[in-house]
């Protein structure tokens, strides 16, 4: 049997606080800054959840991250640069405990602030208690770091509804929260439960088990929201039209001037640039050329984007492309080229596009074979520009030579159908993936697409 004493005990407590704090140290490089407060900030805000984690940790609190906080970690797995507060969801029953908990005088830094009428569910119904330090009534509580004045929310989640009258015995299990607009929200508590460990910041906290169904069905608004707010200037700012920066100008007067068209386009093209500087923000770099390489992939992306739109091409983000929509919301720091898949029929709307004109700057090149199926079966066509075989086209800067890989996916897998018998629409789709196999999954997976932003430009998901 192995005996620690008291001091071997604080050693390696010592040892794990410094691990910890230098994991949070590395996450802090991490996240951009745009004023000189936001640093400051930021490592006061993970200080603080490091130290609630050891709280929960030691008094088994049952929380998980929560609105903007849990949007972040969909987003990047990180704080957000901009973030005032990091937010959490306990049941409301166990408010209790924290209550309990309050009245320990367990740290010389934070405390934990729990609403004295924490069991009325409306926020509307609660009181201010600006004597006893309760400046808040939508949360339950706040553990607050009084030293660098920043907090954490803990916000109360119910196992029922207020407004049911009766729960019906084969209904759903659902959880149900009253959010910061004063309304009933409901979700299906498999969602939730059971709470999953995960990394924020590089810290391990608790996650719902679905946090992907829950941001994308409860949290929109608030992923949305989070994603409008640019760095312009030297300081945050919340700008919708670089949400939806789509260049539409409705010509009131047919005799509008050269001019006046000149000047409408060189304000959408500052337009896009200024979207794309600020999406770059949210991209590391590691190399010198990181930086130009990525500010010209999405500039691509940007303009396939448009032509997509302007032709109704139906396409989607698809492999390394799709692998950073989901981990990040945009671009991988590291990649060298886009990824969209079209369904193969639709090849022949690219042979048309690439034999117009429709730009000085960029060119569609199509494969000749692109109606054989599988790249092994292709050859190349250097003299022509076609360096390739796997895409059925690329959409490529003529300068750079930078592109978008548009892949082939089918209604069939040519292993085991006849195209000729099979129906147009099968319930699967099939790809012939980058190691060569043949890969089916349902199409439900797929269709409909979905309108959604890629570093922060509007593509098709």
């Amino acid at each position: 049997m192995i005996i620690f004493y008291d001091d071997q005990c604080q050693f390696f407590s010592n040892i794990t606080t410094i691990h910890k704090n230098i994991w949070i140290e590395q996450a802090i490089q991490q996240i951009p800054t745009c004023t000189q407060d936001d640093r400051p900030r930021q490592r006061a805000l993970l200080y603080t959840l490091q130290q609630w984690t050891d709280f929960a940790q030691k008094y088994n609190i049952q929380y998980w991250i929560a609105y903007k906080t849990l949007v972040a970690y969909h987003q990047h797995h990180s704080l957000s640069p901009h973030d005032l507060d990091i937010e959490l969801f306990i049941m409301a029953q166990h408010t209790a405990q924290l209550l309990q908990l309050s009245q320990l005088n367990f740290s010389s830094i934070y405390e934990l602030k729990v609403h004295p009428q924490w069991y009325i569910v409306e926020a509307t119904k609660r009181s201010y208690f600006y004597s006893q330090g309760i400046d808040f009534i939508t949360s339950n509580a706040q553990f607050i770091n009084r030293k660098d004045n920043v907090h954490l929310d803990i916000w109360p989640m119910y196992n029922y509804h207020s407004n049911q009258t009766r729960i019906e015995n084969n209904s759903k299990p659902m959880l149900s929260e009253y959010n910061k607009n004063y309304k009933w929200k409901s979700s299906p508590k498999e969602w939730t439960f059971p709470l999953e460990e995960c990394l924020f910041s590089g810290m391990k906290v608790w996650c719902p088990a679905q946090p992907e169904k829950l941001v994308s069905n409860m949290y929109e608004e608030i992923s949305v929201e989070i994603s409008s707010i640019k760095c312009i200037n030297g300081s945050w700012t919340k700008l919708d039209e670089y949400r939806s920066v789509e260049t539409k100008t409705t010509m009131n007067n047919q005799e509008t001037s050269t001019e006046q068209m000149t000047k409408a386009q060189t304000t959408t093209t500052r337009s896009n640039e200024d979207l794309i500087e600020n999406a770059l923000q949210q991209v590391p770099t590691c190399t010198s050329g990181d930086r130009p390489r990525q500010r010209r992939l999405l500039t691509n992306f940007q303009a396939w984007s448009h032509l997509a739109e302007q032709y109704n091409l139906q396409y989607w983000i698809s492999y390394g492309t799709l692998v950073g929509y989901v981990q990040r919301r945009g671009l991988l720091p590291h990649d060298h080229d886009i990824d969209v898949t079209m369904m193969t029929d639709d090849t022949p709307q690219l042979i048309n596009i690439s034999r117009m004109n429709f730009s000085t700057d960029y060119e569609i090149k199509v494969q000749p074979q692109w109606h054989i199926v599988g790249d092994t079966h292709r050859s190349y066509f250097r003299e022509q520009g076609i360096n390739f075989v796997a895409p059925n086209a690329r959409f490529i800067h003529r300068k750079t030579r930078y592109h978008v890989d548009i892949f082939p996916a089918y209604d069939f897998n040519p292993l085991y159908a006849n195209k000729s018998i099979e129906d147009k629409q099968s319930e699967n789709l099939t790809i012939y993936n980058t190691k060569y196999n043949w890969l089916s999954y349902p199409r439900s997976w797929t269709y409909p697409l979905k309108t959604c932003y890629f570093s922060d430009i509007k593509v098709l998901c």
